[in-house]
């Protein structure tokens, strides 16, 4: 696994240096293409190469300008917060099927994705002077649509008033810069929607942020908490930069 960043990779955009300026603001687009994938397709952490914290390993996945923590717990074989994936199966249900996006591929026809899991942190290491989260692409993975669709052992078919949303809060230190909440299905007020394609999600209310966080409720909940497979799939974080600027005045 890749254990250093990789600053400016992917789409690179000037957005302004005006004459008078000090600054250069750049937008990065963080995708996950250069994240090392073995001959399973996907990281889950399983090579515990990070942190030992009360039984998981914290391995951050480095993509770009930030950092997504993946969790793992060796004993269980079990992982939590953050894995990337280039599986793209949309057909076949359950639990065996978790690391597939139900669009079919990644954002804008990509070969790899980011999958969060039960509750999830993406870390903004970049620190300039400015740093500011614009917007992510975001849809279900194939496991939760299905159990939403169909319904399972464990979880309800999606009815009349139900709903399942990702909720996203930013952080500058320990300070809630925002929350951002997107319905990744929703059965209210006379709709059936359980989304399956790639959707640009606008992050600006959040502001300048150190961190992410991603957090999970549905109207599916039972003795020990949610219900639906608590999952989203994750492309394309747009940040924006600013760094010092060499432009010539006046």
């Amino acid at each position: 696994m890749k254990k250093s960043f990789v600053l400016l990779f992917a789409a690179f955009l000037l957005v302004a240096c005006e004459p008078d300026s000090e600054y250069l603001r750049h937008l990065l687009v963080n995708t996950f293409e250069d994240v090392v994938l073995d001959e399973s397709g996907y990281y889950n952490g399983s090579d515990t190469t990070g942190t030992l914290v009360d039984g998981r390993y914290h391995n951050p996945i480095y993509a770009g300008s930030v950092a997504l923590i993946n969790r793992y717990k060796p004993d269980w074989s079990y992982w939590d917060g953050f894995a990337v994936s280039s599986h793209v199966d949309s057909v076949t249900s359950g639990y065996a099927n978790q690391y597939s996006v139900i669009a079919g591929q990644g954002a804008a026809g990509s070969a790899k994705f980011a999958l969060a899991y039960d509750s999830a942190e993406i870390q903004l290491p970049y620190i300039t002077n400015y740093q500011k989260v614009k917007s992510v692409m975001l849809t279900n993975s194939t496991y939760a649509y299905y159990d939403m669709l169909e319904g399972s052992e464990y979880s309800k078919k999606f009815e009349e008033n139900d709903w399942f949303k990702v909720i996203i809060r930013g952080y500058l230190g320990s300070t809630l810069t925002g929350t951002v909440e997107f319905y990744l299905a929703d059965f209210r007020d006379g709709k059936s929607l359980i989304v399956r394609e790639w959707t640009k999600v606008s992050l600006s209310t959040l502001g300048a942020v150190e961190k992410l966080t991603l957090t999970f409720d549905s109207s599916d909940k039972g003795l020990f908490g949610v219900n639906t497979p608590k999952y989203v799939c994750l492309d394309d974080l747009e940040v924006e930069v600013e760094e010092g600027c060499n432009c010539l005045k006046d």
